[in-house]
C-alpha cells in the first residue's frame, strides 16, 4: 500500500482507522463550511492527547471565519495552512508515516477532499509532571530545579537559561515500533567537533523497536563490555550547561529526566555542583571523594589479606583485637556474606514501603550488628570496615560509579584472598591499563590525567578560580577515528 497521501478523503481516513488500534479515543470531526472549493474537511486527532480547545480556536473557528473570503489560489493546502490556521507550529506532509506519528503525538491532522497533502498543527496537550526540586544532585546552594520527563520542556529550560545564538538542538525520532524523540544540544563555535561527530554517528547507528530508557543510548555509547560508564547523567540544569560550556554535547531523550553528558570522563565523577557555589571544599572536595573511591573498593580485600597473611606478623594484641579470634566465620566469608547482606538491604529500602524502611533497618541492625557479633560468627573490627566502605560508596554512587565499585570491590576481594598483596598490585595495574584504553566518544577515559594536560588540570581534582575556568577554552586530546 502507497504511503503517500491520496486525493480521497475517505481512503485517507479509512486508512488512518487501519493503523491506529486506539479507537475508542481516535476523533475525526467533520467541518461544514460554505464555499464551493472546500468540499468537506476533516481533522483527525485523538482525544486525550490533543489539546481540544486549541483545535476549536485556532483551527476549526479560523476554517469557518474565512470559508468564502479566502481559498482562491491555486494551492488550496498551502493557503489554508499559511493564513488561516493560527497555531503556532503548522507544517504540511504528504505522507501517512508523518501523520500517523503527528496523531500519536497529540497533534491535529487536517485533511481536505481532493487534496494529496495534509496539514499538521501542533495542539498536543501530554500531561507532566511540573518542574521540582532535585533529588539526587541535591547542593546547600546553587539552583534547586530540575529536569522533568517532558523533552521540550527541558529543551526549552536549557534555552532560556543559555543566553547565546551559539546553542544548536538537533532533534531525531529513534524507534521502529515505536518512535522517541532524542534532542542533542551543543555550542556551535565551542564544541568539540571530533566529539560532534562521534556523537551523531551513534545515534545515527541506534536501530531499536523502542526506547523507554535513556540507558538504551548509553549503552550504546559504552559499548559491549565497558565496566566503567563512558557518558554522564545529570538532572541539574546549571550541570547540563556547564558542560555545555565546557565543549560537551548533550542529549535528552523524551520521558527521561535526565541529560546524558558526552564525554563522560573518569574525573568528573568526583565533581559536585555545590563546589562551583560556595568557597568551602574547593580544595578538598574532589580529594576527598578519591579517597573514598579507593576505600570503597581496597577495605573489604585489604582487611582479608591483612588477615590471612600478615596478622601473625603482628603483635598479639593488635592481631587479637583486629583480626583473629574464636570467631566461627573466616575473614573472606565474613566480608562476603557482609557485602551481600548490605546490598540486600540497600536495594530493600528503595522498593520497600517507606512507612516500613525503619522496620527493616532496626531489624538488619540486630541482625547483622548484635546477634552476629554476640554469637561470635563475625569479628566486631569486620562490621566497621563494611561500615566505612559502604559510607564512602555514597559519595560517588550517584555519579554513575555504583556499579563499577560493586564488581572491582568483589574482584579485589576474591583476587586478596587467593594472591594476597602481589594480586592487589597485580590487579590494580591491569585495571589502571584497561582504564588507559578506555574511549568515551574517542576521548581517553582518564584525560586530562592520561594523557597529561596540564592547561585542563585547573578542573580535576581541585577547583580552580571561576573566573579563570569561565574564560579558558577547554579541549580534549585528539581523539581516535
Amino acid at each position: 500500500m502507497s504511503n503517500t497521501i491520496s486525493e480521497s478523503l475517505e481512503k485517507n481516513i479509512q486508512k488512518i482507522k487501519d493503523s491506529i488500534y486506539n479507537k475508542d479515543n481516535l476523533t475525526v470531526r467533520k467541518v461544514k463550511v460554505d464555499s464551493k472549493r472546500l468540499k468537506e474537511i476533516n481533522l483527525v486527532f485523538l482525544e486525550g492527547i490533543a489539546n481540544t480547545d486549541n483545535i476549536q480556536e485556532y483551527i476549526i473557528k479560523p476554517i469557518k471565519s474565512t470559508a468564502t473570503t479566502l481559498y482562491k489560489s491555486s494551492s488550496l493546502i498551502d493557503e489554508i495552512a499559511d493564513e488561516v490556521i493560527e497555531t503556532a507550529n503548522v507544517k504540511i506532509t504528504s505522507t501517512y508515516e508523518e501523520i500517523i506519528d503527528a496523531i500519536i503525538n497529540g497533534n491535529t491532522v487536517v485533511l481536505i477532499e481532493g487534496q494529496n497533502r495534509g496539514i499538521i498543527a501542533k495542539t498536543a496537550k501530554l500531561k507532566e509532571r511540573n518542574l521540582e526540586q532535585v533529588t539526587s544532585e541535591r547542593s546547600p546552594r546553587g539552583p534547586m530545579v530540575g529536569l522533568t520527563e517532558n523533552i521540550d520542556t527541558n529543551v526549552s529550560l536549557i534555552l532560556g537559561m543559555v543566553k547565546t545564538p551559539d546553542l544548536c538542538v538537533e532533534s531525531k525520532d529513534v524507534g521502529k515500533y515505536s518512535k522517541t524523540k532524542i534532542s542533542m544540544l551543543f555550542l556551535k563555535n565551542i564544541v568539540d567537533q571530533d566529539v560532534l561527530g562521534e556523537v551523531r554517528k551513534i545515534i545515527d547507528q541506534i536501530s531499536v523497536n523502542y526506547i523507554l530508557e535513556s540507558r538504551v543510548v548509553t549503552e550504546e555509547i559504552d559499548g559491549k563490555y565497558s565496566l566503567f560508564n563512558l557518558s554522564e547523567e545529570s538532572e541539574r540544569p546549571d550541570v547540563i550547561i556547564s558542560s555545555l560550556y565546557g565543549g560537551k554535547v548533550v542529549i535528552f531523550v523524551d520521558g527521561n529526566p535526565f541529560g546524558i553528558i558526552l564525554p563522560g570522563l573518569f574525573i568528573s565523577s568526583f565533581e559536585a555542583p555545590d563546589e562551583y557555589n560556595q568557597k568551602h571544599g574547593r580544595f578538598t572536595l574532589r580529594l576527598l571523594r578519591f579517597i573514598a573511591l579507593i576505600m570503597s573498593v581496597y577495605i573489604p580485600a585489604a582487611y582479608v589479606v591483612m588477615s590471612k597473611y600478615y596478622a601473625n606478623d603482628l603483635p598479639q594484641k593488635v592481631s587479637k583485637t583486629l583480626f583473629k579470634g574464636d570467631e566461627l566465620i573466616p575473614a573472606f566469608w565474613t566480608m562476603l556474606i557482609l557485602i551481600i547482606l548490605l546490598n540486600m538491604l540497600i536495594d530493600a529500602t528503595f522498593r520497600i514501603p517507606q512507612g516500613t524502611i525503619f522496620l527493616i533497618s532496626l531489624v538488619a541492625t540486630i541482625t547483622i550488628g548484635e546477634m552476629a557479633v554476640s554469637s561470635k560468627l563475625i569479628h566486631p573490627f569486620s562490621l566497621i570496615c563494611i561500615g566505612i566502605t559502604f559510607i564512602a560508596t555514597f559519595l560517588i554512587i550517584n555519579k554513575g560509579m555504583g556499579a563499577p565499585i560493586k564488581i572491582l570491590r568483589l574482584l579485589f576481594l576474591v583476587i586478596g584472598n587467593f594472591f594476597g598483596l602481589s594480586g592487589l598490585v597485580i590487579g590494580t595495574t591491569i585495571m589502571i591499563i584497561y582504564m588507559i584504553s578506555l574511549r568515551s566518544v574517542g576521548v581517553p577515559y582518564l584525560s586530562p590525567i592520561i594523557p597529561f594536560r596540564m592547561e585542563e588540570m585547573k578542573d580535576t581534582f581541585y577547583r580552580g578560580r571561576l573566573a579563570r575556568l569561565n574564560s579558558s577554552r577547554h579541549s580534549f586530546p585528539e581523539t581516535d577515528q
